[in-house]
């Protein structure tokens, strides 16, 4: 028989682990996560540094990816037809990156 695959923590039983190893309530827990999501998207909004550290975890960057305008007349290689390129608009993208602390301890 196959082995089953592992299933990812849901948010209820990640709130309910954290709770017993800290020993405070799932309410709590979850006050602080909000918060915690709260001051990310602030540091990495336009009014922040656009760059956040999480402790032992994970460094978070944003960086602005700039608009690519249309209207270039193409052909498809595989079916040889030509197509016009669509605008693209500006948008932000984040970037998470592990800790090298955290790479160590998962090799």
């Amino acid at each position: 028989m196959a082995k089953a695959a592992k299933k990812a923590l849901t948010k209820s039983a990640f709130l309910a682990d954290l709770a017993e190893r800290t020993e405070l309530s799932k309410k709590q827990i979850d006050g602080v996560l909000d918060a915690l999501v709260e001051l990310v998207k602030k540091e990495l909004s336009g009014k922040g540094a656009g760059k956040v550290v999480i402790p032992g975890l994970a460094r978070m960057t944003v960086t602005k990816v700039k608009a690519v305008k249309g209207g270039v007349q193409k052909i498809n290689p595989l079916t040889k037809t030509p197509y016009t390129t669509k605008d693209k608009p500006a948008y932000n993208k984040v970037r998470l990156s592990p800790i090298k602390a955290l790479k160590e301890a998962l090799k």
